[in-house]
């Protein structure tokens, strides 16, 4: 070998050697995370007022039965849902998290009223930020199903609005750890910012999604990245992200 092809092979491996790190750490980068595991969340959507629990009550049961979900996360914007669907579906969520212990964390962007309401208060920790509307128990939601039973039976408005009233309240306070002692205060038709709301205890954080994240990795000891699955009756499981933690849309 002569001395100049020498040299022309040290100045390679020293420029091989020099980069060779720089090289390294970007296909780390890039690729490792595609083959780091990510623990799956499923997420559950409550946008419109609803008059059955089958939908929904379906995704839950999915996502509690499959032991890869570590997690559940209800997005709510909804200002009612009919009574029998409201504690049908909250039932269903209190008894499941007793079969199939996981954290459920509701997130609320702007509404979150009556028989909605009640179904959030099954959920573990309600995050919403400081303008939401939270509330309006009580008087929705049994006007709701007092126009329903006036017009199918003859019970009295006062009798069944009380009932109503009084299965609502109690529900709700079991749930969020309530006095009923102070229920004029939370209940009554009343409504509330999330910043009324979290001094009151209807709601646990002011945040967002970046709180529903952090709360849920606490909970169900997440140390890594999280990937967001959501039903569909179709394909059982969709993934809806396409990276690791993005904004639930």
């Amino acid at each position: 070998m002569t001395l100049l092809n020498a040299l022309k092979t040290i100045i390679f491996l020293t420029i091989v050697l020099y980069t060779a790190p720089f090289l390294f750490e970007g296909i780390k980068k890039q690729y490792l995370s595609l083959l780091e595991p990510r623990t799956h969340i499923g997420v559950l959507y409550i946008n419109k007022p609803l008059h059955s629990a089958h939908s929904l009550t379906n995704q839950l049961h999915a996502f509690f039965r499959d032991p890869t979900i570590k997690g559940i996360v209800i997005k709510i914007d909804c200002t009612n849902t009919a009574p029998g669907t409201s504690q049908s579906i909250f039932h269903d969520i209190r008894q499941l998290k007793k079969e199939y212990p996981k954290p459920v964390i509701a997130l609320v962007e702007n509404i979150c009223l009556s028989g909605t309401y009640l179904i959030a208060s099954a959920c573990d920790y309600i995050i919403a930020p400081e303008s939401a509307i939270i509330g309006n128990i009580g008087q929705a939601f049994s006007a709701w199903s007092i126009k329903k039973a006036h017009e199918e039976t003859n019970n009295s408005f006062d009798i069944i609005e009380n009932e109503l009233y009084q299965q609502l309240t109690k529900q709700i306070a079991l749930s969020r750890k309530l006095s009923l002692t102070t229920v004029h205060n939370w209940a009554d038709g009343k409504i509330f910012t999330g910043t009324q709301a979290i001094a009151l205890g209807l709601i646990n954080e002011i945040g967002s999604l970046c709180t529903v994240i952090k709360t849920i990795k606490e909970k169900a000891l997440i140390e890594g990245e999280i990937e967001w699955i959501e039903h569909n009756e179709k394909t059982p499981y969709l993934n809806i992200f396409f990276g690791n933690e993005r904004a639930i849309t």
